[in-house]
């Protein structure tokens, strides 16, 4: 390409500057080290010099390079001084060398032209310095991997979930067990009479008889009953018949019991129970509120002033 260009501006005559000075930094090149040209001409301050396209082969310009860049600086006796600027680099040849350059002149003497040749350029081998003595000028090369061990805080980030998750059905059982406890503690210190008015009002919210299931309703309210005057008497009345049951009440004596009256109901719960006999919900209902009654007639006098 500098070729073409040097034989398109043959015609125009060579300008004579009164000096030209071409700097290198570094001497001595390595492949992808970046070189920084600065080019000198001093010339009559009449004239300007700017430096047409060049082809920079055998060497290359950095993908990061600025342009070109020129400043002129005014000297004493009517002369300044041009300086060019360029960065380039070394990427694939080992012999390496300066690029020929063409600046364009213009001024009083008219249009001419400066060529500045190109000179080589030292090549400094990474490579061939490996087998020199000194340690400060050898190169070896890249170093081989190095396994980088790295902390992992997965595992114990898991341990401690795990850990966590035990705490928490741990806590959740003895939360439950406390609460069943609890409930146990609560049961255990009502009094007889009132435990079974509160298993009458559960019985008569639960309604078994609605869903034809009035018989288990009759089957609850006698256990109820029976359980209830077996604690007041002090005796096992849930296990006894309905005779024995009839005969240790009519020994104890419980003040508000109407006997006559429990018998007669007695003895209908036991067809129901034993005869299959299916009652209605208003006969299931009747047979709470009779529970409840002889329950409020024959609690001890505490509850009642309670």
């Amino acid at each position: 390409m500098i070729a073409l260009v040097l034989a398109a501006a043959a015609a125009l005559p060579e300008a004579a500057p009164l000096s030209v000075d071409a700097r290198v930094a570094p001497e001595e090149v390595t492949l992808g080290e970046h070189i920084k040209l600065e080019l000198s001409v001093e010339h009559d301050a009449r004239d300007v010099y700017s430096l047409d396209s060049f082809d920079p082969a055998p060497l290359a310009v950095p993908p990061d390079a600025p342009p070109p860049q020129a400043r002129r600086e005014e000297l004493a006796g009517g002369r300044v001084k041009t300086t060019f600027v360029l960065q380039l680099t070394d990427y694939t040849t080992v012999e390496p060398r300066l690029p020929d350059l063409l600046l364009h002149v213009t001024g009083p003497d008219g249009a001419r032209q400066l060529t500045v040749r190109g000179r080589p350029l030292k090549f400094r081998s990474l490579v061939r310095e490996e087998g020199q003595g000194a340690p400060d000028r050898a190169h070896h090369g890249p170093k081989p991997p190095v396994p980088l061990m790295v902390r992992s805080f997965l595992w114990l980030f898991m341990l401690l979930g795990l850990a966590a998750a035990i705490a928490a059905v741990l806590w959740l059982r003895r939360l439950r067990k406390r609460r069943q406890e609890d409930e146990q503690r609560a049961a255990a210190a009502l009094d007889p009479d009132e435990e079974a008015l509160q298993r009458l009002a559960a019985l008569r919210a639960a309604a078994p008889w609605k869903r034809g299931d009035g018989r288990a309703a009759i089957f609850a309210v006698s256990e109820i009953v029976r359980g209830y005057l077996g604690e007041r008497l002090r005796f096992n009345a849930l296990d006894l018949t309905s005779v024995e049951f009839f005969e240790e009440l009519h020994r104890r004596r419980l003040l508000g019991l109407d006997l006559a009256e429990l018998i007669e109901e007695v003895r209908w719960e036991d067809l129901v129970k034993f005869a299959k006999l299916e009652p209605s919900a208003e006969e299931c209902l009747r047979a709470i509120a009779r529970s409840e009654s002889i329950v409020h007639h024959t609690r001890p006098q505490r509850a009642v002033a309670a």
